[in-house]
């Protein structure tokens, strides 16, 4: 009779971790918040960032479409400047100051433009998202 009730409690001990393979599948409540919680704070910073690569997006335009209209037109800083302005003003670009921000320098062959600048935004208490935007043409004259 013992030798029974051995074999039964070793039948019982290999059921027993059979049901506990069963019970460990999946993800646990405490892993799904975890998961959840961090795809939210880089859904949070990708909202936060949009519109600042969509700012340089435009300002990136704003340079192309000046080099495009003056390439060859022998241009002056001034004349540069004035189509800068115009440029930045339909395209809504409130925080940015053509006369300060875009930096004029006469090169070789004409004028560089250049507007170096960078974009700070608030993510979580005191911790901020920076981007840093370089961005050049070469006007010929």
């Amino acid at each position: 009779m013992g030798e029974n009730r051995d074999q039964g409690a070793i039948d019982l001990a290999g059921l027993g971790d059979c049901m506990m393979r069963k019970s460990q599948r999946g993800i646990t409540t405490i892993g799904l918040i975890m998961v959840l919680a961090i795809l939210g704070l880089v859904s949070f910073a990708v909202i936060q960032m949009v519109p600042v690569y969509l700012e340089n997006m435009k300002i990136v335009q704003v340079l192309k479409q000046t080099k495009t209209d003056l390439d060859g037109q022998n241009a002056s800083a001034d004349d540069i400047r004035t189509a800068i302005d115009k440029r930045v003003n339909i395209e809504g670009l409130y925080d940015v100051n053509p006369r300060k921000d875009f930096e004029i320098k006469r090169s070789g062959n004409g004028y560089s433009v250049r507007m170096a600048y960078e974009r700070r935004r608030a993510y979580v208490a005191n911790v901020y998202l920076l981007a840093v935007f370089d961005n050049s043409v070469e006007i010929i004259r």
